[in-house]
Formats: C-alpha cells, sequence, structure tokens
C-alpha cells in the first residue's frame, strides 16, 4: 500500500541576511512516511523545520534538494491538489463574503456544480458547528469560527 506522504532526503536552503547573503539550512534531510489512516503530527521547538516542511509539501516553496509524494504522486501533481487541502494557521479570507458564499465560490473553483455545490456547502458548514452564522459576513466571526469555515474550505 502507497504511504500517504512520503519523504525522502528533503532539505531546503534559504538566503539569509541584507548585505551578504549566507545559506540557512531551515530543513536537512528530513526522511519520514505516514502510512494511510495514520494520525500524524510534527511537534518541535521554533526553527525545527515543521512549518517549512508543510509548506514544501504544499509548493509554497520548493525544496534546495530531496522529494516528497502526497498519495503516491509527486507534490504538484494536479491529482493530488484536487484531493488536498490546507489551512494556514491564520488563514485571511475576503471578510465581506459570508460563510456560504466563500465556500460557494471555492466550490465552483473546483468545478463543483450549482446543486451538488448547494448541497455540499451547507453539509460542511453543518459538520464544522456553523450555523444561522453562515450568514453573516466573515468579518463579524471570531477567531475561532473563522478557523472553522477554513477547515470546511480545506
Amino acid at each position: 500500500m502507497q504511504p500517504a506522504i512520503a519523504i525522502d532526503n528533503l532539505t531546503k536552503d534559504f538566503a539569509v541576511g541584507f548585505w551578504r547573503k549566507r545559506p540557512y539550512r531551515a530543513l536537512d534531510a528530513l526522511t519520514l512516511e505516514v502510512a494511510p489512516g495514520e494520525v500524524f503530527g510534527f511537534l518541535g521547538p521554533n526553527g525545527a523545520g515543521k512549518t517549512t516542511t508543510l509548506k514544501l509539501l504544499m509548493q509554497l516553496i520548493f525544496p534546495t534538494s530531496g522529494r516528497a509524494f502526497i498519495l503516491g504522486r509527486p507534490v504538484g501533481d494536479l491529482e493530488v491538489r484536487r484531493r488536498i487541502g490546507y489551512l494556514p494557521e491564520n488563514p485571511y479570507f475576503y471578510d465581506y463574503l459570508t460563510a456560504e458564499e466563500l465556500l460557494t465560490y471555492f466550490a465552483a473553483l473546483f468545478g463543483i456544480n450549482g446543486a451538488e455545490r448547494r448541497l455540499r456547502v451547507s453539509r460542511l458548514l453543518d459538520e464544522v458547528g456553523i450555523g444561522a452564522e453562515r450568514r453573516l459576513q466573515l468579518r463579524k466571526f471570531s477567531k475561532g469560527m473563522v478557523q472553522r469555515v477554513g477547515i470546511a474550505q480545506a
């Protein structure tokens, strides 16, 4: 069975400094596998490479060396991107939209049609505990409620 995530010698160097740029290794030859259905978390001190690893997996940044696979395919593969979601620690959404409008917008971007889109938006908001508030603008939501909408979006 293919691992859900497979990382092989993933390394990331950043250039730091103002006048004289010098390399800073944020991630050093990380190798790991996460099995399907396994619950996995990153724990470690600041600067250990946790966020860097997640950004590499989402291709928000690119590795200096090494490879990563999700569901048996390279991280940039379109089929992989269709099956995964990413929720940053502090998500930012257009705060003049309602939760329903935001999820409807993202569903349309993914090509989900009208009837299925309405059902899916409603079901996801129910699953994350957003009730009547779904018709309020996101600017009126608490941080926790915005994160719930982010989970539904991801």
